[in-house]
């Protein structure tokens, strides 16, 4: 059953609403500028981590270091919580930035597929917290997961080469004056379609 409960922290609070196998928030102030500090982290480190991204009129990209294909970020706070690395993937830092610690049974589920997208805002169909059950679920209804010679909709190039891809892709068009969201956002989905298996594929008929 759906179900709602509040956390608070520095004085701020949030609804979050769960679903079974995800939480998606509710109800927050969500931004990702640098002078709007989410209630679980400090200022700093926000600012930080708002450098790094940037922001088309859809998905939100982490242009920051990758790892397998997920974007990392260097968060001191993670040890004080008991983890063994400073090192954590950047949707989780977000997730918990605005929430507090998430359950180590729980990821973050990226429903736009891009696994370097950091858009979390109430209403948008990007990232929510869920089990890995629930994650393995999506990806498989999606034809997401490679199996030997099934390649699905996964990318050509494999996740991370896809995430390097658009990486340099945005950091390219950053640096090169590049500012329009909507023009950004063709750039991001120029660079996905290159990796589409099925873009190539005309009709036997």
């Amino acid at each position: 059953m759906d179900g709602r409960h509040l956390i608070r922290g520095r004085g701020r609070s949030a609804w979050v609403r769960t679903v079974p196998g995800r939480t998606v928030l509710a109800a927050a102030r969500v931004s990702l500028e640098p002078w709007v500090c989410p209630p679980f982290t400090d200022a700093g480190t926000w600012g930080r981590f708002t450098a790094k991204v940037v922001r088309t009129s859809g998905c939100w990209i982490w242009t920051g270091a990758v790892s397998d294909g997920y974007g990392m970020f260097h968060n001191a706070a993670n040890q004080l919580l008991g983890r063994r690395s400073a090192t954590v993937r950047v949707s989780r830092f977000l997730w918990e930035a605005y929430n507090g610690q998430m359950a180590a049974s729980h990821v973050v589920l990226h429903e736009c597929d891009t696994p370097l997208c950091v858009r979390y805002e109430p209403g948008t169909q990007h990232l929510s917290a869920g089990t890995q059950s629930a994650n393995l679920q999506m990806a498989a209804a999606r034809d997401r997961i490679t199996n030997g010679a099934h390649l699905g909709r996964a990318d050509l190039r494999g996740q991370h080469q896809q995430s390097l891809a658009i990486r340099a892709a945005m950091l390219t068009a950053v640096a090169e004056g590049v500012t329009d969201p909507d023009r950004l956002a063709e750039i991001l989905a120029a660079v996905i379609a290159k990796g589409d298996p099925h873009a190539t594929q005309g009709t036997l008929f």
